[in-house]
């Protein structure tokens, strides 16, 4: 009689000891949110993407990274504007009026939200002011 407790307290050990096991494959499996947001910025020569391509950088934010020159201020200026380059602040600058068209695309994720945005600056300057200087990819100076 006395081998039957042995057996089911050796039984539940055994089951105790496997319960970490069993449930490490779903919460491997468990994807977190997105707590930032992934972009990728090309910039093109010309009123349309198919244009030479400029400049391109990779700007991941929170935690910030990636190709792009200035992350911490660009992401900074992206969560001010949830996201979406059309309400970035611009920066009040004098820009040269001469057209040379460029056309920048981005495209990523913000806080696990698709993104795309595509916009055609009448130059480089154009671009750099109304972005914020999140568009300014080149050491190049307005």
């Amino acid at each position: 009689m006395r081998a039957r407790p042995v057996r089911t307290a050796l039984l539940a050990v055994a089951a105790l000891g496997l319960l970490p096991f069993a449930t490490a494959p779903a919460a491997a499996t468990d994807a977190r949110p997105e707590t930032g947001g992934r972009q990728h910025i090309a910039i093109h020569e010309g009123t349309d993407p198919s244009g030479p391509l400029l400049a391109a950088a990779y700007l991941r934010c929170f935690p910030t990274g990636g190709s792009h020159p200035t992350p911490e201020a660009s992401c900074l200026k992206l969560a001010l504007a949830n996201g979406d380059y059309a309400r970035v602040p611009q920066i009040h600058r004098a820009c040269t009026k001469i057209y040379q068209p460029v056309t920048v695309v981005t495209h990523g994720t913000w806080h696990g939200r698709t993104t795309a945005y595509q916009h055609t600056y009448a130059n480089q300057c154009i671009a750099n002011a109304e972005s914020g200087d999140i568009f300014n990819l080149t050491p190049w100076n307005d």
